[in-house]
């Protein structure tokens, strides 16, 4: 009897160690199955990410996203420009014709500062 309840205190004490399953982590997430591998687009990759350099295609990326914004900005100045010179010509009043010409001032101190090439 002696030799069945050390039997059975021995099993009810490995069962947790047994049903224990083994945990991976992939990124923020734990999961009981190992993360998966590099995916098929992996082959497809751009050159700098090839060369094993993802620091420099991120930054290029980053440059990238930033020249867009700024044409798109000097764009914008360029067009408010243009209205603002289109209502100086149409302008009759001297009190309007003097805020017109200080926002043009503004305007191309803005373009000059923000817009340059290179």
């Amino acid at each position: 009897m002696t030799k069945f309840m050390m039997a059975l205190a021995l099993a009810v004490a490995c069962t947790p160690a047994l049903a224990q399953k083994k945990m991976y982590r992939c990124g923020n997430i734990f999961q009981e199955r190992p993360c998966e591998g590099p995916k098929a687009d992996a082959g497809k990759a751009t050159p700098a990410a090839a060369a094993g350099d993802p620091q420099k295609d991120a930054m290029s990326k980053r440059e990238e996203k930033e020249n867009k914004i700024r044409e798109a900005k000097c764009e914008s100045y360029n067009s408010e420009l243009d209205e603002i010179r289109n209502h100086l010509k149409t302008a009759t009043s001297d009190s309007v014709k003097d805020q017109l010409q200080r926002r043009q001032r503004e305007m191309d101190i803005r373009v000059g500062r923000e817009c340059k090439k290179g």
